[in-house]
C-alpha cells in the first residue's frame, strides 16, 4: 500500500516504487534468448520483436487493458499515461535484462540484487536523459528507501517526467488514440546502446550517443521528404505532415528552421545519406516510410519503387523489404480498430486489400506444403476435421490458431506473416484450406487486445 504522502508524489516515483517491489517478468521475445550469444545483433533481434509487437517501433503504442489499469492505479497523466507507461515498461525491462546478461558471469555479479540493478538503470536513465545535470545520489541505500527519502533523486525524477512527456508523447492525443512521438524509438534505442556499453562499473558520458540520435533524426527527415517529393509535388497536407515530423525531432530551433527550408525544395534519392548500418535502424526507417505513405493518404504500393530504392540504400535486401511490408500490414490488421487517426483512410484500406491478396496467393501456392505439415500434426488435423461438423470449444479454437501459426512458421514463404495475432494469415488459412471451416467458427471470441 502507498502512504498518503507517497500518493501525492510524482507519477514516475510511484512507478519506480511499484517496480522496486514488483519485478519484471520476461516477455515473449526474451524467453528464448540464447545466453551463448550476447552480441548486439542478438539484443537487437529481441528488442525489434518486442517493440514491433507493442507498437513502439511504429509510433503507435498498443495499450493493453492491464497497462491502462496500472496507469490509472499509479495516477499517471490521464491523456498520455498509457503511452508513457508502455515506454517505461519497455525501457526498464529491456535495460535490466541486457545488463544482467552482460554482467552475470557466475561470479560476484550474479549476487547483485534486483533493486540494486534497478537503481543502476535508474541512474543511467537520469544521466542520459538529463545530460547537463549532475546528481549525488547514494547507491548504498535500498532503492525503496531512496525513493521515499532522497530529495535529490526525487527532484531529478520530476525533471525526467517533463522530458518524457515532451519527447515520448504527442500533445492532443489520448492513450487510446495510440500515438507517440515518431522518434521515441530512436531515443530508446540509443539509450540502450549506451547502457550496453556501460554495463560495468565505469560509466562514460552519453554525449556521443545523443549526437547519433540527433543525426538519425535529421537523416530521417530527408528520407521522409524524399517520399513526399516522389511525384515532384508536395501538397498542403504533405507539407503539414513533414513539418509536424520536424517539430517532433526535438532538435534545436535553428536546425528545425534549416530543415524546414531545405525540404521545400525537391529531395531526391541522390540527396540522401544514410550513416547507420544496423539492421534494426534500417527496418525502423523503412517501416516509418510505409506508415507515412498511409498517413498522408498516398497509395503505398505506388510508392514501392521509391521505398525499394531507399531500402537498398539502407542495406536492406528485397526479401527484407517484403518482410517489413508484411509486419506493417500484420500490425494494422490486428490493431486497426485502435488506430483512430487512420480510420476512414482510403490508402490504408487499399494497402490492406493489397496485402490480403498477396497472402492469399502465397497460401494457395503453398497449400500442398501446408497440408503435409498439418497431417504430421495429429491434434491439429483432428481439430480441423471436427470443426467441419461441430463447433469447437474456445480452448480448441485457440489450439487451432496456435498450431496453424506453428505450421506457417515452418514454411519460409509464410513465416513473415506468422506473427503474433495472425491477423492477416489466419483468416486466409481458414478460408483456403480444404476443410470447409466457416470463419465465423473463429470469430465469436472477443479479441483480448480490443
Amino acid at each position: 500500500m502507498f502512504s498518503l504522502n507517497f500518493r501525492k508524489s510524482g507519477w514516475l516515483k510511484r512507478y519506480l516504487f511499484f517496480r522496486a517491489t514488483n519485478a519484471f517478468t520476461l516477455t515473449e521475445p526474451y524467453l528464448g534468448f540464447r545466453e551463448d550469444n550476447l552480441g548486439v545483433e542478438n539484443f537487437d533481434d529481441c528488442l525489434y520483436a518486442e517493440v514491433k509487437e507493442n507498437g513502439i517501433l511504429f509510433g503507435c503504442p498498443v495499450i493493453s487493458p492491464h497497462l491502462q489499469d496500472l496507469a490509472k492505479k499509479l495516477n499517471f497523466p490521464k491523456q498520455q499515461g498509457g503511452t508513457i507507461l508502455l515506454y517505461l515498461e519497455t525501457l526498464f525491462s529491456v535495460s535490466l535484462f541486457e545488463n544482467e546478461s552482460l554482467t552475470s558471469d557466475g561470479g560476484e555479479a550474479d549476487s547483485i540484487t534486483y533493486q540494486t540493478r534497478l537503481l543502476k538503470i535508474i541512474l543511467l536513465v537520469l544521466q542520459y536523459h538529463l545530460p547537463r545535470s549532475y546528481y549525488n545520489i547514494p547507491q548504498e541505500l535500498p532503492l525503496a528507501e531512496l525513493l521515499e527519502q532522497n530529495d535529490t533523486l526525487n527532484g531529478a525524477l520530476i525533471q525526467l517526467e517533463v522530458v518524457l512527456l515532451d519527447t515520448v508523447t504527442l500533445q492532443g492525443y489520448s492513450s487510446l488514440g495510440n500515438r507517440q512521438n515518431n522518434f521515441a524509438f530512436s531515443k530508446l534505442y540509443f539509450f540502450l546502446l549506451w547502457a550496453r556499453e556501460n554495463a560495468g562499473s565505469d560509466i562514460s558520458a552519453p554525449e556521443s550517443y545523443l549526437e547519433l540520435d540527433q543525426k538519425l533524426r535529421e537523416e530521417m527527415i530527408f528520407i521522409f521528404a524524399a517520399l513526399i517529393w516522389a511525384d515532384d509535388y508536395v501538397d498542403s497536407t504533405e507539407e503539414k505532415v513533414i513539418e509536424n515530423y520536424i517539430e517532433q525531432t526535438g532538435l534545436q530551433q535553428s536546425k528545425q528552421n534549416e530543415l524546414t527550408q531545405r525540404i521545400r525544395k525537391p529531395v531526391k534519392i541522390a540527396d540522401l545519406h544514410c550513416s547507420f548500418t544496423a539492421v534494426i535502424l534500417g527496418s525502423y526507417l523503412v517501416e516509418q516510410l510505409i506508415l507515412l505513405s498511409l498517413i498522408d493518404n498516398q497509395e503505398a504500393w505506388q510508392e514501392r519503387e521509391l521505398i525499394e530504392k531507399i531500402s537498398l540504400q539502407l542495406g536492406l535486401s528485397l526479401e527484407k523489404l517484403e518482410q517489413l511490408y508484411g509486419t506493417v500490414a500484420e500490425f494494422f490488421s490486428v490493431h486497426n480498430e485502435r488506430l483512430e487517426f487512420l480510420k476512414n483512410n482510403a490508402a490504408v484500406h487499399q494497402f490492406q486489400d493489397y496485402m490480403n491478396d498477396k497472402v492469399v496467393k502465397i497460401v494457395r501456392k503453398n497449400v500442398g506444403n501446408i497440408m503435409n505439415e498439418i497431417k504430421e500434426t495429429k491434434e491439429l488435423s483432428e481439430l480441423l476435421v471436427k470443426a467441419t461438423t461441430k463447433p469447437l470449444t474456445a480452448r480448441e479454437k485457440e489450439k487451432v490458431r496456435e498450431q496453424l501459426m506453428d505450421v506457417a512458421r515452418s514454411i519460409p514463404a509464410l513465416a513473415i506473416f506468422a506473427l503474433p495475432g495472425g491477423g492477416l494469415l489466419l483468416p486466409v488459412l481458414i478460408k483456403v484450406l480444404p476443410f470447409n471451416i466457416l470463419p465465423s467458427s473463429f470469430q465469436d471470441e472477443p479479441e483480448s487486445s480490443q
